[in-house]
């Protein structure tokens, strides 16, 4: 059984403006979502049973979900009726036992993660039933977590934001706020990874956190301010999620430091709380991850910088079987190398490609084999074919 998605889509699109537009008000997810279920008669001739119901979740395997459902004070006799929709279902709806009260407890097993509840409520006086918004309860746990700094030329130390356990490396609302002493930063900025593209994006964005200020306590906003040491990032799509690379590298925090600082903490956490979460039209709901975060510390008393080209993405042609690798350049770079692993040694496939180039294209190959590559740079004479190989990544060909 199909689940409409539009009302949920809305409704995740509505809590990206909460978090993009601080000032703006948005409607509670929890209002959201009616139109996918039968009733007995339109909104114009009745008013609802159910007024609101818990928002979708993320519950740790062996966990607890709870849910429950608000009627309209006009229903006077409720019955409630709990349904659940799971993959092992086909997604087709299912009474669960024992679930007739206005909430809903159970127990997060793996065979739960992704499905779906509803609550049918029946109001007895009026002899009218309707259901609940749906709600989605999920048990997928990612890790989003800069990496090591890299200095660059300019003087910029370039870090990696990477997110892994995504439920088939996709993302359809991310929310990543950096914390760091602002006396420490001359200039912060971010960039995306070249899989996060804007297409039907709503939001794709980098700037100031901002604080919201009611100076006269009326429980109105008068103005709103920058945070000093608070940047984020705010993405959400709105139809197709972002699919990352192999690498998962969502983007690069890129962070100059004033002169004379030795060490600057850079921490990681999700602004507001906000969930991370997944949609779009290939998913039925709204998965919501079980996020953590990871920071990293640059260290500005070591002068030495990477010496091993870093993958920013990798581009796939269908019709010939190819790939391209699009690596970051290395500073002083003479040339760079291609190797790849075979019958359980390291060949050699090229050496050649200028320092001004930063990617290499794949002969045809065969569909659905994977390759082990590895890409060196010459610096200085010398080629870095340890840190190539400590670096290699795994491809496969489409």
């Amino acid at each position: 059984m199909k689940i409409t998605k539009a009302a949920s889509k809305c409704a995740a699109v509505l809590c990206a403006m909460a978090v993009m537009m601080p000032a703006a008000g948005a409607v509670p997810a929890a209002f959201a979502g009616f139109g996918s279920n039968p009733v007995v008669a339109s909104a114009e001739e009745y008013d609802w049973n159910v007024t609101a119901i818990s928002n979708d979740q993320y519950v740790k395997l062996g966990g607890t979900f709870n849910f429950e459902v608000t009627v309209g004070s006009w229903v006077k006799n409720p019955t409630y009726q709990w349904e659940i929709a799971s993959y092992g279902s086909g997604f087709n709806w299912q009474a669960i036992s024992g679930a007739t009260s206005s909430t809903l407890h159970g127990k997060m097993t793996s065979a739960y993660s992704g499905a779906h509840v509803r609550c049918k409520v029946t109001d007895s006086s009026r002899k009218i039933t309707d259901y609940s918004p749906v709600r989605t309860v999920c048990s997928t746990e990612a890790a989003a977590k800069l990496g090591t700094p890299v200095k660059q030329s300019n003087g910029y130390y370039k870090i990696p934001l990477t997110v892994t356990g995504l439920y088939n490396r996709s993302i359809g609302m991310f929310t990543p706020e950096f914390t760091f002493d602002p006396s420490a930063v001359a200039d912060i900025d971010f960039e995306y990874s070249s899989n996060m593209k804007e297409g039907d994006n709503f939001g794709f964005g980098f700037t100031q956190a901002n604080k919201a200020i009611d100076s006269n306590n009326d429980g109105e906003t008068d103005k709103v301010e920058k945070v000093a040491g608070h940047y984020l990032v705010s993405y959400a799509t709105m139809f197709t999620p972002a699919i990352l690379g192999t690498d998962n590298v969502f983007g690069y925090l890129y962070v100059k430091p004033n002169s004379g600082v030795s060490t600057i903490k850079i921490g990681l956490s999700s602004h507001d709380n906000t969930d991370a979460t997944l949609y779009g039209d290939a998913y039925e709901g709204i998965l919501t991850y079980g996020m953590s975060y990871t920071g990293t510390t640059i260290s500005t008393g070591s002068t030495t910088t990477s010496t091993v080209p870093v993958v920013k993405s990798i581009d796939y042609n269908t019709q010939f079987h190819q790939f391209r690798v699009i690596w970051d350049s290395v500073p002083n770079a003479q040339a760079y190398g291609i190797a790849y692993y075979s019958a359980g040694k390291w060949r050699v496939y090229t050496q050649s490609i200028a320092p001004t180039t930063t990617y290499w294209t794949s002969p045809k190959l065969t569909a659905g084999k994977a390759y082990k590559l590895a890409i060196a740079a010459k610096v200085g004479g010398t080629w870095d074919t340890t840190g190539a190989i400590k670096n290699a990544i795994t491809v496969t060909v489409k």
